[in-house]
């Protein structure tokens, strides 16, 4: 059933070797579901054939549009401050473009070969509930985008935030990113209940156009350290009265580069390099008060 007007957007750098081959996917499963599905990408700072592949888009599908803000690195350092950029650039878009005045839900999707599994089943399972501003992906297999979340159990923090301070306090690295990343790569099955969250990605999430009035994509905080940019376009929307979901039957991949450290026997080679690395530390220090 067509449920209005789609609008896919996304950034891209460095892209060229995954991008018509994620737009065909994601055009296979959302346009069952819409009267129309237009395109809007972000280019920025690519060294491939990137913006050759976004000319070509272009021309061979129908509603596809590109805008290249150019070389932003020399400005913007920071990548999450230039993600942040090219975001609030489509965000801009979607608020004040006549062209997408007509749309009623927006796909963000990320481009570069995470949204391989996405299907026309997977999204039509959006609409199998109302009660939602945005519906957040899921994996074929354990959740890595631990950044982007916030659940008041399952993430609270920002979970670089949290590595830094247990290593402040004496624990080791692979320890502290276990706590902080890998513990939480939990594996939603397809059939477990929706779950409510603050924030949330994953890849790929559909919102409906009107929450996305509120709020946008910050990629620094105020100390000028790197933050994911969602998180703070999420929480405006939030504030607003936004509900947001993972909706564990809308999965877009399997298993990620992320997420594979979480799964056996990484978690073990971990702890025993950390443990070879104490004690050499160990040694090295009994070393230098033997011969200090």
């Amino acid at each position: 059933m067509a449920r209005g007007h789609a609008l896919v957007v996304g950034v891209a750098r460095n892209v060229a070797a995954d991008l018509r081959a994620t737009i065909a996917t994601l055009s296979r499963a959302i346009a069952p579901h819409a009267r129309s599905v237009q395109w809007l990408v972000i280019e920025s700072d690519s060294r491939d054939g990137t913006i050759a592949e976004l000319e070509a888009l272009e021309r061979d599908v129908a509603g596809f549009r590109f805008i290249s803000l150019g070389t932003l690195s020399p400005t913007i350092p920071l990548r999450t401050a230039r993600i942040a950029r090219c975001r609030n650039q489509y965000l801009t878009a979607i608020r004040c473009d006549p062209r997408y005045r007509a749309i009623d839900w927006v796909v963000v999707a990320d481009l570069d070969g995470v949204c391989d599994l996405i299907t026309p089943e997977g999204v039509a399972s959006c609409w199998a509930r109302d009660g939602w501003d945005a519906c957040m992906a899921n994996q074929r297999g354990p959740y890595y985008d631990i950044w982007a979340l916030r659940h008041p159990v399952w993430c609270p923090g920002d979970c670089f935030e949290q590595v830094a301070f247990l290593r402040r306090h004496g624990i080791e690295a692979e320890r502290a990113r276990d706590a902080a990343f890998y513990s939480r790569m939990i594996t939603l099955a397809e059939s477990d209940s929706w779950l409510e969250v603050d924030s949330a990605f994953g890849g790929l999430a559909l919102y409906r156009r009107q929450a996305l009035a509120h709020g946008e994509y910050v990629g620094l905080n105020a100390a000028g350290g790197e933050v994911c940019e969602h998180v703070s376009l999420h929480q405006a929307m939030r504030a607003a009265g936004a509900h947001f979901f993972i909706n564990p039957r809308l999965v877009n991949t399997g298993v990620t580069p992320h997420a594979r450290e979480a799964l056996w026997p990484w978690p073990l080679v971990r702890r025993a390099k950390g443990l070879v690395r104490r004690a050499f530390s160990l040694r090295r220090r009994a070393s230098d008060r033997a011969f200090g």
